[in-house]
């Protein structure tokens, strides 16, 4: 690993950014970091292996700023919970933030989170709104809404309500307390995580009502993989059951039945409209329900039964694959 530069030794925020073939995007994303209205930070950017021009980029940026808050670790790669977990442990700050490489903070989102956080030390995580983004970076007109401002460990198992991995910011005795991010998921491993931190700590989840994030949405990334992400999401569950055991069957069935919600909706953005519908069919069984109670699964179900033409039409400008 190799530093280019140094950073404030004690900073307020360290901002950790995983970085893995993200060429045409990491420039926008260091740069919303270091662009932040709130300065007391350092930027650590995890080069996970990189195998097109991201550690060229970076070092492009490095030169042009010449800002010592910026930290630039390569490592083979390891995925992205080795990437984060690599930041974690060179961080110094008290509030450790997670911005992926393909996404953006709005320059106002470090300043709002720390203020709330400062105010009440019993928050562990916070988070805010999201802006969908489209892979060129335009906005779609959708959002994602973080509906439940104090999500207890329940409601974290029924739903990641963080919502994306470039959301959240956590105090840093989380981690000492909860662990790092599971190495061995390569999806889901911020749901699980989160949920570690809720069950084995006291801190409390805290939702900031204000669009602060954007989230880019490429149906060319891992992330769209809804095979990888049905594994993933297994696996996840089958830790969280076995490390929890007095919580309630229905809420892991709950939170199975969302993550196949999610697979569903991922198969039909990119194509697989038959294997959404089985995975539609897979969170009904688990919580027959949902279709009444849910209008992000109505609205798959709805995607799904639409003629090939309309799907078409409607793609562009909802941000996904037709």
């Amino acid at each position: 690993m190799q530093n280019v530069a140094a950073a404030p030794v004690h900073p307020a925020l360290s901002i950790v950014i995983p970085a893995y073939n993200v060429a045409p995007y990491i420039r926008q994303a260091v740069l919303s970091a270091l662009d932040q209205s709130f300065d007391d930070t350092e930027i650590i950017v995890v080069d996970d292996g990189s195998t097109d021009a991201t550690a060229e980029i970076l070092a492009a940026i490095a030169r042009e700023r010449r800002d010592e808050r910026l930290h630039i670790l390569h490592q083979a790669n390891a995925g992205l919970s080795g990437a984060r977990n690599t930041g974690i442990l060179a961080a110094r700050g008290h509030f450790i933030g997670f911005l992926d490489g393909d996404d953006v903070w709005l320059p106002e989102k470090a300043a709002r989170h720390l203020h709330l956080m400062r105010g009440d030390p019993g928050i562990g995580i916070s988070f805010s709104h999201s802006e969908y983004i489209t892979e060129s970076g335009n906005p779609t007109g959708a959002y994602l809404r973080a509906d439940k401002p104090h999500p207890t460990l329940h409601d974290m198992i029924r739903r990641n309500h963080v919502g994306n991995g470039s959301n959240a910011i956590v105090r840093r005795d989380c981690f000492d307390r909860a662990g790092l991010f599971r190495p061995e998921l390569r999806a889901c491993e911020d749901y699980e995580l989160w949920c570690r931190i809720l069950h084995r700590t006291r801190y409390r989840a805290v939702a900031i009502p204000q669009v602060l994030t954007q989230y880019r949405m490429r149906l060319t990334s891992l992330s769209y993989d809804h095979r990888k992400f049905v594994r993933q999401a297994d696996a996840a569950m089958h830790y969280l059951r076995a490390a929890m055991p007095a919580v309630p069957v229905e809420i892991f069935a709950a939170g199975h039945a969302e993550h196949y919600r999610i697979a569903a909706w991922k198969a039909a953005s990119t194509g697989s409209h038959a294997a959404g519908a089985r995975l539609l069919l897979r969170a009904l069984r688990l919580r027959p329900s949902l279709l009444l109670t849910d209008r992000r699964a109505a609205a798959t179900g709805i995607w799904l039964m639409l003629p090939g033409a309309a799907r078409r039409m409607l793609a562009p400008r909802l941000g996904v694959g037709g």
